[in-house]
């Protein structure tokens, strides 16, 4: 009978060993898993917390507003933003300001110059297309002024004129760059015989 309860003894001996064995093991797996899933989370957590962060920074432009507005600077936009938004950040016109000079629903580009002229100096641009320093204003020049720049023949002239009758008065030189077939390269050779 000893030797019978020593061998269940030893036998649940060792079911409890195994039992111990395998308990442990279970653990182990559960732990690791668990860690291992962790680190994945935390990992995702961050990477979508800097494509978030990254979003936002592309969702933004910087749109500087000069001329007869109450508050003149560099403004922080929303990236569809228009004329009108950057010129209610810099708290709107002054009496002074000639708002139907500039059309103030065209869609902001980062790093543009938004430009809104006084009454007097819009009188002043219309009686002449040429300005004191000798520059084509290209918001009031006639063809036949603009086509006196280099590279630009009477299509082009026409075209310029086309797009700011559609789009409203150019608010900066460089913004002639979105007329029809005028790009860098011609925009560097007439940049210094322009202005607005």
């Amino acid at each position: 009978m000893d030797k019978r309860s020593e061998s269940q003894k030893r036998q649940k001996t060792k079911a409890a060993v195994c039992v111990a064995i395998i308990g442990l093991l279970i653990l182990v797996y559960g732990v690791r898993t668990y860690q291992k899933n962790e680190l994945l989370l935390s990992k995702s957590t961050v990477k979508s917390a800097q494509s978030s962060d990254s979003e936002n920074q592309a969702s933004k432009i910087y749109v500087q507003v000069t001329g007869a507005v109450n508050q003149p600077g560099v403004y922080q936009l929303k990236n569809d933003s228009r004329g009108i938004d950057a010129v209610n950040a810099a708290k709107g016109l002054t009496e002074e300001a000639d708002g139907e000079a500039v059309n103030l629903a065209t869609k902001l580009k980062d790093g543009q110059k938004l430009n809104i002229p006084t009454k007097t100096q819009t009188q002043q641009n219309q009686s002449s297309g040429t300005t004191a320093a000798g520059t084509i204003n290209i918001n009031t020049a006639s063809k036949e002024e603009l086509m006196t720049l280099p590279g630009i023949g009477e299509v082009l002239a026409q075209n310029i004129i086309d797009y700011r009758t559609k789009n409203g008065a150019f608010s900066d030189p460089s913004e002639i760059k979105n007329v029809n077939r005028i790009g860098d390269k011609l925009y560097e050779q007439i940049k210094d015989r322009i202005a607005v």
